[in-house]
């Protein structure tokens, strides 16, 4: 029974689901994004290394008493900033590159690990399982971050950019907190998993946090970039990799039961909420999608196009889930969309 269950889980995640998104259009580097050339310089890589390394860095105590760490990358003038929310298994030692070049285009930078993951604090006595309680408490730590360390600054313009999980989590928050950010846009946002997940798991789900049916803790071996579902980029691959192997207790193994169906049921929740965003948004669907199902994204869009909400899609061409480490021209393509989006607002 489990191993036909977990031939429906594998089937279902490399269901291809095809949108009717223009592509994105090749762009130039006119914003001088870092290039691979560039990271393949060690001395340019530790240039990034070192940046990251001069954020300011702290702890807050979110919902429930866990503890949320965030790094902090300040401008000098409190003119525009960038909050970032970061996909499942992610940590702010992932977005060193992200935060480097949107930092060098004159944003304030600030971003969070979420509860049960990075550097915050975990649910579970298994550190690495990817477990949460209420999915809420997401939005909640969220908003705690934005009001405490965001909001006094008074900056001119303030922006949400998001990936994957961070997506499910931003567009719940722009709907519960419609006046927070001036426009925001979304990586391969997890508004929906493959077809058949969340049936399976609600059927699955037990009393007790417990991997889902395949997963298990984290696996270093496992990391290989050959046949990776979530970028063409092997040097972004593997930086990403490194960062973690030098900050071990940042990782995470696989999503247990309770968190794959509490993403299940906040899906619900987001599309019945649509009437409430009044914040401007973008969205980027990867055309090789294998984690998140872009159905969804197709479906959120025309709900959200049909109410008279101010939005835009777009297809990346030949690109993976992670576009924020993607090849150069699809990453240059999805952060110069995204800015000169942010630009009009």
């Amino acid at each position: 029974m489990k191993n036909l269950i977990h031939l429906i889980f594998v089937i279902v995640f490399f269901i291809s689901c095809k949108t009717d998104f223009k592509s994105l259009p090749i762009s130039e580097n006119t914003l001088e994004l870092t290039t691979i050339t560039q990271l393949q310089d060690s001395s340019y890589s530790q240039k990034i290394d070192d940046f990251y390394e001069g954020g300011v860095e702290g702890t807050f105590i979110g919902k429930d008493s866990i503890s949320i760490y965030y790094k902090i990358f300040a401008q000098k003038k409190p003119d525009k900033a960038i909050l970032i929310s970061t996909g499942r298994t992610e940590a702010a030692i992932k977005y060193k590159e992200l935060i480097f070049d949107l930092y060098q285009n004159d944003y304030s930078i600030y971003i969070h690990d979420h509860r049960g993951q990075g550097q915050s604090g975990r649910m579970t006595e298994d550190h690495d399982m990817g477990y949460v309680s209420n999915f809420q408490f997401y939005i909640d730590d969220m908003k705690y971050f934005y009001d405490t360390y965001v909001k006094p600054k008074s900056y001119q313009k303030i922006y949400l950019l998001t990936h994957s999980m961070g997506g499910a989590v931003g567009m719940t928050y722009l709907e519960q907190y419609p006046k927070d950010f001036d426009a925001a846009a979304f990586s391969s946002p997890m508004l929906g998993l493959p077809i058949g997940i969340c049936t399976t798991v609600e059927l699955l789900e037990g009393d007790e946090p417990e991997y889902v049916i395949g997963a298990s803790k984290y696996d270093d071996s496992k990391e290989d970039f050959e046949g990776n579902t979530l970028t063409g980029s092997e040097i972004r691959f593997d930086r990403m990799i490194d960062a973690f192997a030098k900050v071990p207790e940042a990782r995470l193994g696989g999503a247990t039961y309770h968190w794959v169906n509490k993403s299940c049921l906040q899906f619900d929740v987001m599309f019945d909420n649509i009437d409430k965003i009044e914040t401007p948004f973008i969205l980027f669907s990867a055309e090789n999608e294998q984690i998140v199902a872009t159905s969804s994204h197709q479906e959120f869009i025309d709900k959200a196009k049909a109410l008279e909400k101010n939005c835009q899609a777009y297809v990346v061409a030949n690109a993976q889930h992670e576009l924020f480490i993607e090849k150069d021209e699809q990453r240059i393509e999805t952060i110069n969309k995204t800015l000169k989006y942010f630009e009009n607002y």
